[in-house]
């Protein structure tokens, strides 16, 4: 039996980035089934010619052709340089060859609407089974989604608020398509653990924890985020409330500030701390960007979770 050919153009599975992860958790269970000739045209960075794209079971591609770049920015002011060169990343000069050189059957682009929209003009876009599978996650619905879900006919977002608010519009061909999860990785701990991971971090056991895991950027909606939650516990004043930040207090909002903006107590936040030195993590309310580890003892060797960590 032929087997379907699968491109998947989203960021590099062993990139450590929410759509590398998601990208992995797909292509490995696509791989395991032994159904599909698996190829990824890696989001990001990577040359056409790193041997990290070797490191994966299925074929992969970079997205960057430094020869074909440099001819673009020949062809163009350097002013629009930096430009090229993140639409080179996320494949706007590569994946015509790609579908060219390896004919897929479907071809899935996952990824934010601006790192994928340019495929849906494509000649070859509506000859093959085409997905457009993005991150819609605030309204209104950006411009470029609107007009990228009226020319396809295979949109699928993360978010169901968004699938609806496109329905509102007509596009009732835009479907939920949540983001992937390993379940083998990720699920429910048994009360008993529950218990114990909650007495190890000196989380009270009647505490409600509302968590919140994202790259603390200016474009994402944290002042939205700690007014909800100050408006959440004047509405429950006798629940024990405590808001879980696991990202990086380094670079992006001035998370203190804010905090001190809408009169919210540092002690109700929580964030986490891993060691650079013996890698524990640790939950604890938020003081300096460099902790000293309470496991190893190593001098200032914690810090926030971020990309880099």
């Amino acid at each position: 039996m032929t087997k379907k050919k699968v491109l998947i153009h989203s960021d590099f599975p062993l990139a450590k980035t929410g759509f590398g992860k998601n990208c992995r958790n797909i292509m490995e269970y696509l791989y395991k089934t032994n159904k599909y000739e698996l190829i990824n045209l890696a989001v990001g960075s990577l040359t056409t010619n790193n041997q990290e794209l070797e490191r994966t079971p299925w074929k992969t591609i970079g997205t960057v052709d430094p020869d074909k770049i440099q001819k673009i920015h020949q062809q163009n002011d350097p002013k629009n340089w930096d430009a090229i060169n993140r639409m080179a990343g996320y494949g706007a000069y590569s994946i015509d060859d790609a579908v060219i050189q390896e004919k897929p059957d479907v071809v899935i682009s996952i990824q934010d609407i601006w790192g994928i929209d340019f495929s849906v003009d494509k000649p070859w876009f509506k000859k093959i089974t085409s997905v457009l599978w993005t991150t819609l996650d605030s309204l209104p619905i950006l411009d470029k989604a609107i007009v990228a879900a009226q020319k396809t006919k295979h949109f699928w977002s993360w978010a169901d608020f968004a699938t609806k608010a496109m329905h509102k519009m007509g596009l009732n061909h835009v479907k939920t398509v949540r983001g992937s999860l390993n379940a083998e990785h990720f699920y429910r701990l048994s009360d008993t653990e529950r218990l114990k991971l909650r007495q190890k971090l000196n989380i009270d056991k009647d505490t409600f924890v509302i968590g919140f895991v994202f790259r603390n950027q200016l474009r994402k909606s944290v002042p939205n985020l700690i007014q909800g939650f100050k408006l959440f516990k004047q509405n429950n004043p006798k629940l024990k409330t405590k808001l879980l930040l696991h990202t990086s207090w380094a670079e992006g909002w001035n998370i203190p500030k804010l905090l001190n903006e809408h009169g919210v107590q540092m002690s109700d936040i929580l964030t986490t701390y891993v060691c650079r030195n013996c890698g524990v993590y640790e939950i604890k309310s938020f003081s300096t960007n460099d902790e000293n580890c309470n496991y190893c003892r190593t001098q200032k060797s914690q810090t926030t979770t971020g990309p880099g960590f």
